[in-house]
């Protein structure tokens, strides 16, 4: 399925994607498409290991990764 972007936009809006696990996640689609429409974000992942799979996606896209576990009141 393609989607059309030429009429869609979400510069100028800041976006939060919470639980990217890896390249498969529907969360890392999100992010990826969001960031491909100008929207500006904070991507989190669930702890270091995470990290280790999910920092390689991110990096290349200059998106911000930070560690947080929703379970954790101190995340």
């Amino acid at each position: 399925m393609q989607l059309e972007t030429s009429s869609t936009t979400l510069k100028g809006l800041k976006g939060l994607v919470v639980g990217i696990a890896n390249q498969h996640s529907i969360a890392w689609g999100c992010a990826r498409l969001a960031h491909a429409l100008g929207a500006e974000l904070v991507v989190t992942c669930l702890n270091d290991k995470a990290r280790t799979y999910v920092e390689p996606l991110t990096q290349p896209l200059g998106l911000d990764l930070q560690v947080c576990d929703v379970e954790d009141p101190d995340a």
